[in-house]
């Protein structure tokens, strides 16, 4: 229901801040690559052994975000976004040794964890020339649990592998659904044509709260160089074409 109640909402306010828009509202669609890992923190010191264990085998890996975004510039540069984004965190552990009786392998594990959720964040945008402007933006991602993902690979001593791999979507380890996430990013905006500008903005995203009710707590975080397309509402109507 929650959900729901910030989906209405961001209707609600693309659907007022659209009215008269003309040349000061787009839309885009954006993708970046991210570096993903975690950060681990507990108040019961019988558990800080587990954070050091984890922190020895437990490595990043890459995971990324694409999604489509609206926003609204007023004046002085002052900017609204929303939209929608898929993001996806994880870590993963390498070189795990399986010794046995007759035969030793090599594995690797992957955990990783999907989320969608609505980004609402509030940006700056400081124009050099007719071209090229510079982008600031800090905020939040109100997101929601879609899936977590588990998968690993064994390469045994003899030649042979073994491997598998499995997704969630109905939360068997029960982490929380809800998930907000602060997001903050600066970068560059370039002018394409009258209708489109391109922006480059390197992106912070660290989970506000833990993924799930544990004696260690689990923030997620990426780091990444976010690359979005964006298209002026209301351009081709202030610039007809011959």
């Amino acid at each position: 229901m929650k959900t729901q109640n910030y989906l209405l909402l961001l209707f609600l306010i693309t659907s007022v801040l659209s009215i008269n828009a003309q040349d000061k509202s787009d839309i885009g669609l954006n993708f970046s690559s991210n570096f993903t890992f975690r950060t681990l923190k507990t108040n019961d010191t019988d558990f800080q052994w587990l954070i050091d264990h984890r922190n020895e085998d437990e490595q990043a890996k890459f995971g990324f975000n694409i999604g489509g975004t609206y926003s609204y510039q007023f004046d002085k540069g002052l900017t609204i976004l929303m939209g929608i984004q898929y993001t996806r965190f994880g870590n993963r552990r390498s070189n795990i040794l399986f010794q046995g009786p007759e035969i030793n392998g090599i594995g690797s594990f992957q955990n990783s964890y999907g989320y969608v959720g609505v980004p609402l964040t509030m940006g700056y945008t400081y124009d050099f020339n007719d071209k090229w402007g510079l982008t600031a933006a800090v905020g939040a991602i109100l997101s929601v649990l879609l899936d977590d993902r588990g998968s690993y690979i064994i390469q045994w001593s003899d030649g042979t592998a073994m491997s598998d791999a499995v997704v969630n979507l109905d939360n068997p380890n029960d982490f929380y659904r809800f998930h907000p996430i602060f997001r903050s990013s600066i970068g560059l905006k370039y002018q394409l044509w009258d209708a489109f500008y391109v922006k480059f903005e390197p992106t912070f995203q660290y989970s506000l709260t833990p993924i799930k009710d544990a004696p260690v707590h689990e923030r997620l975080y990426s780091i990444g160089l976010n690359t979005g397309v964006h298209y002026i509402l209301g351009s081709r109507k202030n610039n007809p074409l011959p």
